[in-house]
């Protein structure tokens, strides 16, 4: 499984006492899973960094020990690295180089860097940012909020399902000459829709929370986004509960899903509203086929279960199946298991 760097304090400079040549600057820091659930119970080395116009500069070295719940970090920047934008990075790995979402690459500790700001009278941001390079070297950064609460932050499933899209970018984009349209349920912060959104070039992306919060957070980070991929998005609401509200012109090519089936109670709701969305998108174009839906899970309890079972009784086929393991260098060491993510793809046979 993934662990995640997280802000519980964001960095901040103490101008009180900056030297001619350096400022103060302290972090409180978490390393916890995706749910918040757990803390990373190894040794890790943190470093940071500043980055700026003139490249990433290490700042220092901060040790994470077995048992810990939160880490201090105190060191001092050069003013003379403060004199335009620049950002701080806390990194697991000393290449400080952004995250890789690929198969087999997935970092087992996710960096966390600040916004950019333009000096130190300049207030630090409240989230933390991940960057994760995708294919040709370009970088998505998300946001996600500061803190222990598991809303609007970075789940293990958007991060396999991620890696699965990306190295199955040819298969994906074998379509026809329509435009694609990609529908994500639960979006969150964004991640998997702006992935698959940056992989099929020109298509149209919508976005979709029932969480106002999630919805400015995605908004801010397809904004974000604008320059690695074309296509046209919007952030919009859809309760599961009322799928019928939801208008949408056009035919859907991907309707997709991470990490949405945790809670028992709302998979009725979310099966309602995927056989609902199918249906009407078939309706509107009748000669377009139905559209494909990719879920990923991290299996949390049998009681998701019942997904599967409910999406057969709603006419959809399982056609694929297909597991991303998430790397963990503690686990490994110790020999526990590691994290798997599953990755299904779904299809409603036409009616003949």
């Amino acid at each position: 499984m993934v662990h995640y760097i997280r802000f519980l304090k964001s960095p901040r400079f103490d101008l009180a006492v900056k030297s001619p040549k350096h400022v103060p600057v302290s972090a409180l820091i978490t390393i916890t899973t995706d749910l918040g659930d757990a803390f990373y119970p190894g040794d890790l080395s943190i470093y940071t960094a500043i980055v700026t116009r003139f490249g990433k500069i290490p700042l220092g070295l901060t040790f994470w020990k077995p048992g810990m719940r939160c880490l201090k970090i105190e060191t001092k920047v050069p003013l003379e690295y403060l004199t335009s934008w620049a950002r701080l990075l806390f990194s697991g790995s000393e290449s400080l180089e952004a995250d890789t979402a690929q198969l087999g690459k997935v970092p087992y500790i996710l960096s966390a860097w600040t916004e950019a700001f333009k000096g130190p009278q300049d207030a630090i941001a409240d989230v933390v940012v991940r960057g994760f390079t995708l294919l040709e070297g370009k970088v998505l950064e998300i946001c996600e909020e500061n803190g222990e609460s598991i809303a609007c932050h970075i789940w293990d499933a958007a991060i396999g399902l991620t890696a699965w899209l990306i190295s199955h970018k040819e298969t994906l984009t074998q379509q026809d000459d329509r435009q694609c349209t990609i529908l994500e349920l639960g979006t969150g912060c964004g991640l998997v829709g702006l992935v698959l959104g940056s992989l099929m070039q020109n298509s149209r992306l919508i976005l979709t929370d029932v969480d106002e919060g999630s919805l400015k957070l995605a908004t801010e980070n397809a904004q974000k986004s604008r320059e690695i991929f074309n296509s046209v998005w919007e952030c919009r609401f859809l309760d599961w509960k009322e799928p019928r509200k939801f208008t949408f012109d056009g035919n859907l090519t991907f309707i997709v899903a991470s990490d949405c089936t945790y809670n028992p109670d709302s998979i009725p709701h979310l099966v309602q509203t995927v056989a609902d969305l199918a249906q009407r998108s078939v309706e509107t174009h009748k000669e377009a086929p139905s559209p494909q839906v990719i879920v990923s899970t991290k299996r949390r309890h049998p009681s998701e279960a019942i997904f599967f079972e409910l999406m057969s009784k709603s006419g959809f086929e399982q056609k694929e199946h297909m597991t991303v393991s998430v790397h963990d260098q503690y686990r490994e060491s110790v020999g526990q298991d590691i994290g798997i993510v599953d990755v299904y793809i779904f299809e409603r046979p036409m009616k003949q």
